[in-house]
């Protein structure tokens, strides 16, 4: 025993004289993973932290989707685009689309925490990029980069939560309490940075998915048009006009792997695959359109006659025994003779889905192979947009980039810009609407055409926005949209949406718009075409989430969204056969 305790007892003080000979024993970097310490040393290192970085917006609640999430695809749900219908509550907009979620939903936090996770990368990236030998230029790329995504993330947050904490460097844990910071503040840095990231960038990415002068001038435009600096957005969407971009020709392969490479894309979340792993779900279905989500009678009426002009055809599907629609039994003649981008966009009845779909009409029961039964679509439109049917064994790995800036948005948003400044020259404003109507395998007729030469300033904003939402952007807000924005409804000085995401996203339900039912810009309003005399007409509902501390965003609880139409609860009375 004695020995035993002598052993024990020179252990002990040999610990201690280690201890005593080296205050930092217990500090020594691993020898297995990098470190603060021991990384940032060679160009790799520097490239490797810049793809962390891009990493970063593949999450869920960003550039990304599941049925876990709202992220692009699911944030439709919350509009009168699309809607959760036939899986409830196990698809977790749900309850954000029905306004009956709450402040203690667990996923209220996902968004803005994913947010910070991209700026917590770029922050490090910016911080410690210095410390690597290499080239001096390729360095200031890789920081314009960073600053750019990071960008990218505060333009979203400030559209959906106004003032945030604001965060350039990284955080220290005595440092993670944060207040928030004004927006205004932040816009005016992000917008810095955005004009000096476009005079380091180049032109043209060394490989596809990098950031480019066009994406950061993009941007800027897009920032400064959402909070109303015309002049800065006019002047930044010039530039990328003379950048080379223009519209694909295709409007329907636009969406499809084979239009990643297209010179209309100015920025996208790149995705390889399919069967990377890489986890890109927008194209996720079970060999059938997407039940989750439908898409809405008021998206599919948005897309006009190929005369330029709404539908006067009021029967969607027969009637059920009750009154109601039976969307078993669906009318494809709704759906004829509409501008090409509505069958690029949504599935709708006449269309087929990997030989399924169509209606015989010769055939006993015309309507046998129509999708139904109980995930049959409430509004007989699926989504269609990014989607391969054929693609049936890489759905959720199947390597489709998502769009983050299209040169269309530049277009619109320039053309937007224009008008609300004022002082425009009639013609220049309705040639960058044209241009993206006629697209060539779109060809829709002119403004002059069918809406006229002599509109108003707001009869001219009405016609952006509706080609806003029939050629949908990216999933995230490419403006504060035309400029209608209820200052009674909370937010900032301009009473910006207060959108929250997932059941996270609480928020609002502000008719965000434009979209694919699947991939649309987030924060904006759309034209609602009224089902009778095809007014154009607003439809907004916006809702609040205040902010307080870093990682601690506290949602309100929405109001029911009274004025949503879900559907046909509106339509039953006039679809008779």
């Amino acid at each position: 025993m004695k020995s035993i305790n002598n052993f024990i007892g020179l252990a002990l003080l040999s610990g201690a004289l280690l201890t005593s000979c080296s205050d930092s024993f217990l500090q020594r970097d691993s020898l297995t993973e990098s470190s603060s310490n021991t990384f940032w040393q060679t160009p790799d290192d520097a490239l490797m932290a810049l793809a962390s970085c891009y990493d970063a917006l593949q999450s869920n609640q960003l550039y990304n989707s599941d049925q876990y999430s709202l992220g692009p695809l699911y944030m439709d749900c919350i509009s009168d685009n699309g809607g959760h219908f036939n899986w409830s509550g196990w698809m977790e907009g749900y309850d954000m689309a029905m306004g009956i979620h709450t402040p203690s939903s667990s996923i209220i936090g996902s968004y803005w925490k994913d947010c910070y996770e991209v700026i917590s990368r770029c922050n490090v990236l910016i911080a410690n990029i210095d410390r690597v030998d290499m080239d001096a230029s390729q360095k200031a790329i890789y920081q314009a980069e960073a600053k750019t995504i990071r960008a990218l993330m505060y333009i979203n947050l400030t559209m959906t939560y106004q003032d945030v904490p604001f965060l350039t460097a990284p955080l220290t844990i005595d440092e993670a309490e944060c207040e928030k910071t004004d927006r205004a503040a932040i816009v005016a840095h992000v917008m810095t940075d955005l004009q000096d990231a476009a005079e380091v960038l180049p032109q043209n990415a060394s490989s596809r998915g990098h950031i480019t002068k066009g994406a950061a001038l993009s941007l800027l435009g897009r920032v400064a048009l959402y909070n109303e600096k015309w002049d800065d957005a006019i002047a930044a969407y010039k530039q990328v006009q003379g950048l080379g971009y223009s519209l694909d020709p295709s409007y329907a392969k636009l969406f499809t792997q084979s239009g990643e490479t297209s010179p209309e894309i100015i920025f996208a979340v790149r995705y390889e695959g399919p069967g990377m792993s890489e986890g890109a779900a927008f194209n996720a279905h079970w060999n059938t359109p997407l039940e989750a989500m439908n898409g809405t009678i008021d998206l599919a009426d948005a897309y006009y006659c190929k005369d330029g002009k709404p539908t006067t055809d009021t029967k969607i599907a027969e009637l059920n025994g009750g009154g109601g629609l039976d969307v078993s039994k669906p009318n494809p003649a709704h759906f004829e003779n509409r501008d090409p981008r509505l069958y690029s966009t949504l599935f709708v009845p006449g269309m087929l889905w990997n030989g399924k779909g169509g209606i015989d009409t010769s055939a006993s029961n015309p309507y046998a192979n129509v999708y139904g039964g109980a995930a049959a679509s409430l509004s007989t439109v699926y989504v269609y947009k990014y989607f391969d049917p054929t693609d049936t064994s890489n759905s959720w790995d199947n390597g489709q980039d998502f769009y983050v800036v299209r040169y269309a948005e530049v277009l619109l948003s320039l053309a937007e810009a224009m008008v609300q400044k004022g002082g425009y020259v009639y013609s220049d404003v309705t040639a960058l609407v044209n241009e993206v109507r006629q697209r060539a395998d779109v060809n829709m007729p002119t403004v002059e055409e069918v809406e006229g030469t002599s509109l108003s300033k707001d009869e001219l904003l009405e016609v952006i926005k509706h080609e806003r939402r029939v050629d949908p952007h990216h999933q995230h807000g490419d403006s504060r949209q035309t400029g209608e924005v209820d200052e009674t409804t909370g937010g900032g000085a301009s009473g910006e949406p207060q959108v929250g995401r997932r059941k996270q996203e609480t928020a609002q339900g502000r008719k965000v718009g434009y979209g694919r039912a699947a991939a649309l810009p987030r924060y904006h309003r759309h034209a609602r075409q009224s089902e009778r005399d095809g007014k154009r007409g607003r439809a907004q509902r916006r809702r609040q989430i205040g902010l307080t501390r870093c990682h601690q965003p506290r949602a309100r609880r929405s109001r029911p969204m009274s004025r949503r139409k879900f559907l046909f609860s509106k339509l039953t009375a006039s679809t008779a056969a």
